[in-house]
């Protein structure tokens, strides 16, 4: 009998181990202390008979324990929630066994609340734990159980533990913008990483010194910082110079140094391809490389897997500017490992580990250390795109839509109260609403464009340049609160604004030698033209903004806030 209870299967086979990992099993489950230790020990311990005997009342919970999480598995459950099952259910065997609780199949619902109120306390007097991870924790091991018991209501519900509501801390504008500079010093160090680990850094010499666009130089160096050369012996520097040698010979991966920094930038790709995707970490770190195909969006590309016959499905979505810089990566990537990997983001691990271990991001996280730059979490940073689009655009069906999420969950767990925001918000509502203030003009700018109706001058107005004040148009072009309009309708208004300044400019008497001013009109003709280019260089659809205004205008087919002071000029009055 005994020997029938040691030969019990609880491992699983559905959930990977690297070779010097020990197979998760819930046979430590089975002795009073076995999940005080870690499983290859307690395998050990096991063995060697320290534990004591198997806990016989305990077989009956532990069995169908395992055939709830197998189930799940077989079932295509994630193998990441399987190792969550399994760690959890061992952390609550280890309070019973430290509480004396009853873990066999009968006792186990009055153990689970007993642990329950323990989780409380730990959140309400000790406070060494969150309320949102004693939740996290109570309900995996509830729907467990529930499963085990075949209970209709969850076993959580007999708890006091509920879920937490969710509070948004609204940040002020300085703190929203701080988190926005913060974001964006960390996306420069990876940039910084990426340019600063070319192949010809990578196979050089086993000093590595990146450049930083904030300024200075962080290094990463082979072994210890050795002495000046004036100060070291002869066999020394002969000594060092060999290693440097066989070093830069050596084109394989097995160094350790070597392998550091092509993980370093495969971490740092990872993360600039997540801030610009949006998408989740397991999903692109387990990417596969294919083929890909670029076709043009609104906003950039839509990359999918190139087919010959047909157009395959969307893989992700990138914005115009990380093209360029992602087939810089994959050709890096492809003279590294060759045609043989086929991982996107293949790390280089230690022999033995699995290649679904969770990236942990160590060489990064050490290279924001030696810049002095936050590091940033992928949630995080996914969290800052879906927030900044979503302000960007004001459209929460278009940012679920990017954000591969439900508007509700979007709204629920990923938008971030903005004070500036919200402020701009209830303005604009009462703009709408208020009887003395609903005159749609208030929110027109003198020029194209839209405004708050409050001039302030930008610190980039020229000198001689025309000053916001609210009556003249040209002023709008150096006022902080002018804003562009996204649509063919602004574009031509545009266009035809600077039509009207390059007339006035023509208009204007000419000016003696000594003269080194600067005419109004022209600063407002450049940046206006300005204006047009961005336009034009952003994305197809605006490009075919810009062209079909200019043609309107070479027709004399004028936008008709202008047309009349156009006419004026060109001396056709009607």
């Amino acid at each position: 009998m005994l020997d029938d209870l040691q030969k019990l299967d609880l491992t699983f086979p559905l959930i990977p181990t690297g070779e010097k990992e020990t197979p998760l099993s819930l046979k430590r489950l089975l002795y009073k202390g076995g999940t005080a230790l870690r499983t290859d020990k307690a395998e050990q311990a096991i063995h060697a008979g320290l534990l004591g005997d198997i806990q016989s009342d305990r077989i009956e919970l532990v069995s169908l324990i395992h055939t709830s999480i197998n189930t799940h598995l077989v079932g295509g459950g994630s193998r990441t929630t399987g190792r969550d099952q399994i760690r959890e259910i061992s952390t609550f065997f280890e309070w019973g066994d430290g509480n004396h609780a009853n873990l066999s199949l009968s006792g186990v619902s009055k153990s689970y609340i007993d642990w329950s109120e323990y989780l409380l306390r730990r959140v309400r007097i000790k406070k060494d734990l969150k309320e949102g991870s004693a939740y996290n924790q109570a309900r995996m091991v509830g729907q467990i159980l529930d499963d085990v018991l075949g209970r209709e209501r969850p076993i959580l519900t007999a708890t006091r533990i509920r879920r937490p509501k969710a509070r948004k801390t609204v940040q002020g504008a300085k703190a929203d913008k701080q988190n926005l500079q913060e974001t964006f010093a960390f996306g420069r160090l990876l940039q910084d990483i990426c340019d600063g680990t070319r192949l010809d850094v990578i196979w050089g010499a086993p000093v590595v010194r990146i450049p930083m666009q904030q300024g200075g130089v962080i290094e990463f160096r082979f072994g210890r910082e050795t002495a000046p050369h004036d100060v070291r012996r002869p066999s020394e520097i002969s000594k060092s110079t060999e290693r440097v040698l066989a070093y830069k010979n050596d084109r394989s991966l097995d160094n350790y140094f070597r392998t550091n920094m092509i993980n370093l930038r495969i971490q740092a790709e990872l993360l600039m391809f997540i801030g610009q995707t949006g998408m989740n970490l397991t999903q692109a770190h387990n990417l596969m490389l294919r083929r890909f195909s670029f076709s043009s969006d609104i906003n950039g590309y839509k990359v999918r897997e190139y087919k010959r016959r047909r157009k395959g499905e969307v893989l992700f979505e990138i914005f115009t500017e990380y093209r360029s810089h992602f087939e810089r990566y994959l050709e890096w990537r492809r003279e590294i490992f060759g045609k043989a990997e086929q991982r996107l983001f293949p790390f280089l691990r230690q022999d033995g580990v699995r290649e679904e271990k969770r990236v942990q991001f160590t060489s990064v996280k050490n290279a924001c250390k030696k810049a002095n730059v936050t590091w940033v979490p992928p949630s995080t940073l996914r969290g800052t795109r879906v927030n900044w689009i979503l302000r960007r655009s004001n459209d929460p069906d278009l940012t679920a839509e990017m954000a591969q999420h439900h508007k509700k969950t979007l709204l629920s767990d990923y938008e971030t109260p903005s004070q500036q925001r919200a402020a701009s918000e209830i303005i604009r509502f009462h703009f709408r609403t208020d009887p003395s203030l609903n005159d749609e003009a208030i929110l027109l700018a003198i020029a194209p464009g839209e405004c708050n109706g409050v001039p302030k001058q930008s610190l980039e107005k020229p000198l001689s340049a025309t000053e916001p004040d609210c009556r003249r148009p040209s002023g709008c072009l150096w006022c902080d609160h002018h804003r562009d309009i996204d649509s063919l309708d602004y574009v031509w208004s545009m266009a035809c604004f600077r039509h009207l300044k390059i007339l006035e400019l023509s208009k204007a008497p000419p000016k003696n030698k000594r003269d080194q001013s600067i005419h109004p009109a022209e600063h407002a003709i450049k940046k206006l033209g300005e204006k047009l280019t961005v336009f034009q260089n952003s994305n197809s659809t605006r490009r075919e903004w810009v062209e079909e205004a200019l043609a309107r205008l070479e027709e004399g087919y004028y936008h008709e806030q202008w047309s009349y002071l156009i006419e004026s000029f060109e001396g056709s009055v009607k």
